[in-house]
């Protein structure tokens, strides 16, 4: 919509037409809880009974220890917010930020592409990487400095660990006391795990139509300034006429 509209000169107003089907003639009242008293007054008043005692001895300690250290402590002011302010809060730290639509739409519109003609294109950079020059990515290496030990040394085989050697030595005596041989490598493997055929992601990825619907709709509502309840007006098909039994 938004290319045709760049290439017509002319923005679409969206609006709604009908009537929202989520709510009859008489209102949205289908969804209303019947009123119950709730046993309990709301809103009644509370008297003000002036600061706590406690409160006022803090801001009297607060002055005494002023006066010890001669020292006046600011607290809440603007100096001593742009003072004592945490310069890491003011970075940001989201290395995955949310995406332009239009680069969102061109991703779908890729993938719609894709499956259509059963074809996978693999993009590749034709032209060269600015932040490299003719010479290399050489910018960002660091002098070499001697580590003061050896790399890459020999290591002499010295044989299998005597731990080793006991434990197989407890093993061959545990298989003759159960007079029972353990075969670790089956002939006959053990049924597959079935946990391993169970999908534990919860929170699939959704299929680019849908996103590029919530988007849409998004987008919509963004520009009339009304938020749409969408409702269901067919039946579930996971349950059958009987019911959801």
């Amino acid at each position: 919509m938004k290319n045709t509209e760049d290439i017509l000169g002319h923005e679409y107003q969206l609006t709604q037409l009908n009537s929202d089907p989520i709510c009859s003639s008489s209102g949205c009242n289908q969804y209303k809880f019947p009123k119950k008293d709730l046993g309990y007054e709301l809103d009644y008043p509370v008297p003000n009974l002036g600061q706590d005692r406690d409160i006022k001895a803090n801001f009297n300690s607060l002055k005494k220890a002023e006066g010890i250290v001669k020292h006046h402590w600011e607290f809440g002011t603007d100096a001593s917010k742009e003072k004592w302010k945490n310069p890491a809060k003011e970075t940001m730290y989201n290395f995955a930020p949310d995406i332009d639509r239009d680069v969102k739409d061109t991703q779908s519109n890729l993938a719609n592409t894709e499956n259509a003609l059963g074809h996978t294109y693999h993009l590749m950079q034709l032209e060269s990487d600015p932040i490299c020059s003719s010479a290399g990515c050489t910018q960002y290496k660091h002098p070499k400095k001697d580590l003061g030990y050896e790399l890459d040394y020999p290591v002499p085989n010295l044989g299998q660990d005597r731990d080793i050697k006991t434990n197989f030595n407890s093993l061959k005596i545990a298989e003759k006391i159960n007079k029972h041989h353990w075969d670790f490598h089956f002939a006959d493997p053990p049924p597959a795990n079935p946990a391993k055929k169970t999908m534990y992601n919860f929170a699939p990825t959704i299929d680019s139509d849908i996103i590029d619907t919530q988007n849409n709709l998004k987008n919509t509502e963004n520009t009339l300034g009304h938020e749409y309840h969408l409702t269901q007006l067919d039946s579930d098909p996971i349950c059958s006429s009987s019911g959801c039994w």
